[in-house]
């Protein structure tokens, strides 16, 4: 399409310099009209379940004719461009075209990302053990003294502080380690060996269990949060995407009416 688009392009001699009005700039914009209403209406179709059968050849025509259709509408536009609703349009066009690459790129890639990051697991199968440690852990806190007992109760409260989208976003990772839970295991290492009778008189075999349990949770901690930035990154693409395809299309349609009511 693309390649028959430019020899067209390339063998019309319009009379004065090419633009969206000859014969050949309609024929381009409406190929381009028929496009991104197709494009459009796969947004629409893919979410309808039932009776369909599978969407991998739609998607792929998805792909490939929004690539095209940069090039057709370019054509149409006669590389004629000013401060106008027609200008608008071919640019929301492609910001709509940008963001669907980066979609691709995002489902190409984070999907296996979390697939990999969890192991196996789910998010509720990993909701699950969380909990299970933090009982276990706290079951274990009751052989120690109050204070050290109070900052394994603290840990088992940590999650990392509030998610935030300058995390999910940009990849600013927490560590559990570096808050209650790292506070936490000091103090238990440093009840180990202690003067008999102090407060640090304990064997390592004591300490051990609820030191690789506060771990261990520390570990699925930043398992879970991994895979919340995953996904908001494939939420991300979808907020941008779908907004400026419907102000595409609200401003094609502007443009349409207007071309034909002042042509």
């Amino acid at each position: 399409m693309s390649a028959v688009a430019i020899l067209g392009y390339w063998i019309h001699h319009p009379s004065g310099i090419p633009n969206g009005g000859s014969w050949l700039g309609y024929t381009y914009g409406t190929v381009g009209f028929a496009l991104i209403g197709w494009l459009a209406w796969f947004g629409i179709r893919r979410r309808r379940y039932g009776g369909q059968g599978p969407l991998e050849g739609w998607l792929s025509a998805h792909v490939y004719l929004g690539l095209a259709l940069i090039v057709v509408a370019t054509l149409h536009t006669g590389f004629r461009f000013h401060w106008n609703l027609h200008t608008l349009a071919f640019v929301l066009m492609t910001l709509v075209i940008l963001s669907g690459i980066f979609g691709a790129y995002v489902f190409l890639r984070y999907p296996a990302l979390m697939t990999a990051n969890r192991s196996g697991a789910t998010l509720k199968s990993m909701s699950a053990e969380l909990a299970g440690l933090d009982q276990q852990c706290r079951d274990l806190a009751l052989n120690f003294d109050d204070e050290t007992a109070a900052l394994v109760i603290k840990a088992t409260e940590d999650f990392g502080g509030k998610f935030t989208w300058a995390e999910g976003l940009f990849g600013r990772a927490v560590n559990p380690l570096e808050g209650a839970t790292g506070q936490a295991i000091t103090r238990l290492r440093d009840e180990v060996g202690g003067p008999v009778g102090g407060p640090g008189n304990f064997l390592p075999a004591e300490v051990l269990p609820l030191v690789q349990a506060l771990t261990k949770r520390a570990t699925i901690i930043v398992k879970m949060r991994r895979d919340w930035r995953y996904r908001a990154r494939l939420l991300l693409w979808r907020a941008i995407h779908v907004p400026l395809t419907i102000a595409l299309v609200v401003a094609l349609t502007i443009h349409v009416i207007a071309v034909f009511y002042y042509r």
